[in-house]
């Protein structure tokens, strides 16, 4: 399911290894296993560790800056909660912490510049070259992590994919609309905006996500009424809100969406009913 490969995309696999890849160069480094300095000469290490403080700097404030202005159209364009996927998302804390890592040891290093003239061995000049290469590295799955959340499809699949048969069997009402709401917030402004394909793409995620959960065996009568009673007033206020704007596409989005998950209920007896609400919402739009 899409919803699902989200998080589970190149970029995450690719992020992982890195992470692994760091811890395992910064304990053979402090284990002496590893060297890839071979010592100050002329001052070649406070050169070298001011290069690295430098770079890392500009880095961090172009990337972040950039990544914080995309963030917040996406946040103007689609719904707000496109904030918090980002930033609490665990490659975006671990890259920005990486970096200000980085940067406060290596400046520490630098600050302790004399002590280490006098050393013969420098592993920590190692661990801060490690950690500098490291700190880049981490921004190619960092930005396509980054580029992939801002497109439409990809925050409504990130935010359903939390939606999950504990959640509507729990009756939280409160916490399913708080998922699934933005998703419908964004199809209202595709249909006003008339943008069909990103009509299309979150239809697609809405069926998908509902598809599974109806599919689900655990789900359970107080769950699939919960989700009946959550999915059947937001696609009603979807289709009058394309026949308000004479929106014929986007109607038909609406009613075939509506008609797989009838489909898809109605596939068990036991769930007929439940089917019958979702159909009712068809005949009044």
């Amino acid at each position: 399911m899409k919803g699902q490969a989200v998080r589970q995309t190149w970029e995450m696999g690719l992020f992982w290894l890195l992470v692994g890849a760091i811890g395992a160069a910064t304990v053979l480094v402090l284990a002496g296993a590893v060297s890839v300095f071979s010592g100050d000469l002329g001052g070649s290490s406070l050169f070298m560790l001011s290069s690295f403080l430098q770079s890392l700097a500009a880095v961090l404030g172009i990337a972040f800056t950039l990544t914080l202005i995309g963030i917040q159209l996406a946040a103007q364009s689609y719904t707000h909660r496109v904030i918090g996927l980002h930033t609490r998302s665990v490659v975006f804390v671990f890259t920005f912490g990486m970096f200000l890592l980085a940067m406060v040891f290596i400046a520490v290093l630098m600050a302790s510049y004399r002590s280490i003239q006098a050393t013969a061995e420098h592993p920590w000049l190692d661990l801060a070259v490690v950690w500098f290469v490291s700190a880049l590295a981490l921004l190619v799955p960092f930005a396509v992590r980054t580029i992939r959340l801002l497109a439409p499809d990809n925050i409504a699949a990130a935010l359903l994919v939390r939606l999950s048969v504990r959640h509507l069997e729990s009756g939280e009402t409160a916490a399913v609309h708080v998922l699934i709401g933005p998703v419908f917030d964004m199809a209202r402004k595709a249909i006003v905006g008339r943008d069909e394909r990103t009509l299309e793409l979150l239809m697609a995620q809405l069926r998908d996500r509902a598809m599974a959960l109806l599919a689900d065996a655990a789900l359970g009568a107080k769950g699939l009424s919960q989700l009946v009673h959550a999915l059947g007033p937001e696609f009603r206020d979807l289709g009058w809100l394309a026949i308000d704007h004479l929106d014929i596409g986007a109607v038909k989005q609406v009613v075939d969406c509506l008609r797989a998950l009838v489909c898809q209920a109605g596939e068990r007896s036991d769930r007929r009913a439940s089917a019958e609400e979702l159909y009712a919402a068809i005949r009044d739009v």
